[in-house]
């Protein structure tokens, strides 16, 4: 069952375990909804994909 609402707290830990792992639908749907209430939790989503697309140019850089 979802919850009607996560916290801050959850929603950066879910945020980050979204990086090494799939999130079940309900953990997804709780993170969409947080990030349409709370602007920060939203730019640090924008900030983790940011940095997993450096992270990602840099191993292509440092690779040729």
């Amino acid at each position: 069952m979802i919850k009607p609402t996560i916290t801050c707290r959850e929603a950066t830990e879910l945020t980050l375990q979204a990086e090494d792992r799939s999130l079940p639908l309900t953990e997804r749907l709780a993170v969409k909804l947080h990030h349409r209430l709370c602007s920060n939790c939203r730019r640090f989503a924008r900030q983790v994909a940011l940095m997993r697309q450096a992270s990602a140019r840099w191993r292509q850089y440092s690779e040729e």
